[in-house]
């Protein structure tokens, strides 16, 4: 009895953690990072006491499997260029992809690798479907992965001749933003830099679009 008793709550707990997007259908859906959908984009910034630095990366490339029946159940994986990453100094953007940081030669890419959404919550407003959440991933950078939570926002637009002009399929446009730790993925830097001249957490920023 009490074994059936469990059985229940927790069938009940699975089936309370699926939401749905209206008028989104069932199944999971892959969708394509494309700059024909928006321009891709990330923006970093290191908060140091002896310099501010923002930069951008545009090198992006990933994929995202979403499942309007069940949004907690997305998945995906972005990408980034290491030497897409810019910081209006080219010297200093040398120094970023050198082994004493980035490592761009060893370590091209940074990733993220979303296992899944938890707190999700859904507005549907003129004719979209917001989705705003954490997702629940991994976060590699130099090589090293470390599990990570990122904010997400996620506008879900259906296919219609409106967007047709646009890029074919069901459109997502994808906003998050999170924090990274220079230590967690054992990035030392030259002397004493890090915490004087370069923010030893760096916050990140993406914007990205896709379609199915």
């Amino acid at each position: 009895m009490i074994l059936s008793l469990s059985l229940l709550l927790i069938t009940a707990t699975v089936l309370l953690a699926r939401t749905a997007v209206p008028g989104a259908t069932s199944g999971v859906k892959k969708y394509t990072v494309n700059n024909a959908v928006g321009a891709n984009g990330v923006e970093f910034i290191s908060d140091a006491p002896m310099e501010k630095i923002t930069g951008t990366a545009d090198g992006l490339t990933g994929i995202i499997n979403f499942d309007g029946s069940n949004v907690e159940a997305t998945t995906g994986r972005i990408d980034v260029q290491v030497v897409s990453m810019k910081t209006a100094n080219s010297k200093r953007d040398g120094h970023m992809y050198s082994q004493t940081w980035l490592d761009a030669t060893a370590h091209p890419m940074v990733s993220f690798d979303v296992k899944s959404l938890k707190d999700v919550k859904i507005v549907s407003k003129d004719g979209r479907n917001v989705v705003t959440a954490k997702a629940v991933g991994t976060f590699t950078c130099r090589g090293v992965a470390k599990m990570s939570t990122a904010d997400i926002t996620l506008t879900f637009i259906p296919e219609s001749a409106e967007t047709k002009k646009r890029a074919s399929g069901n459109l997502l446009m994808v906003e998050t933003s999170f924090t990274v730790a220079l230590s967690d993925h054992q990035i030392e830097g030259k002397g004493d830099m890090i915490g004087k001249s370069v923010g030893s957490v760096i916050a990140i920023k993406a914007k990205l679009f896709a379609n199915s």
